[in-house]
């Protein structure tokens, strides 16, 4: 599972990623040299302490995915009869009929995200962590804890 959870990360996730972070321009960039550097030489290596602590680097991970979501496309068919709300809506789906989303319609939404379509990299750093509710990955949203209910992947 390992290998081929890496495999797929390295494959679809990081070309992407790497697309986003060149794009973002060279102010980034030295910024996030002097975060990962400087956390780097602090914690005596790269260790999940160390990555926790790089604030500007997870928000421009979130910011990728954000702008460019690794899964665009969801379908399934509903479980039960339930209501699904937008901001001035709500749409009634009865229970076996096929959902079907398009990530980035949510993840480029202009009533949650300042300027969608452009790459921010401090987006959720400081008062942007609020931002992370909005941030849903196949089966949660990233302030959600995964869990053998939710199948949300750790």
């Amino acid at each position: 599972m390992v290998c081929f959870n890496a495999y797929g990360g390295m494959k679809t996730s990081f070309p992407a990623l790497i697309k986003w972070v060149g794009l973002a321009g060279e102010k980034l960039h030295c910024q996030l040299c002097d975060e990962i550097r400087t956390i780097v030489r602090a914690e005596g290596g790269v260790t999940l302490s160390a990555l926790d602590k790089m604030t500007l680097t997870k928000s421009m991970v979130y910011e990728a995915l954000r702008i460019e979501p690794l899964v665009p496309f969801q379908y399934s068919k509903a479980k039960e009869n339930l209501v699904i709300n937008s901001h001035d809506a709500a749409f009634e789906i009865k229970k076996g009929e096929m959902i079907f989303g398009y990530q980035p319609f949510a993840t480029k939404d202009p009533k949650v995200f300042e300027d969608p379509e452009e790459i921010v990299g401090h987006r959720f750093v400081g008062e942007g962590e609020k931002l992370l509710k909005y941030v849903y990955w196949t089966n949660g949203r990233e302030i959600y804890d995964p869990t053998v209910e939710n199948k949300q992947c750790p």
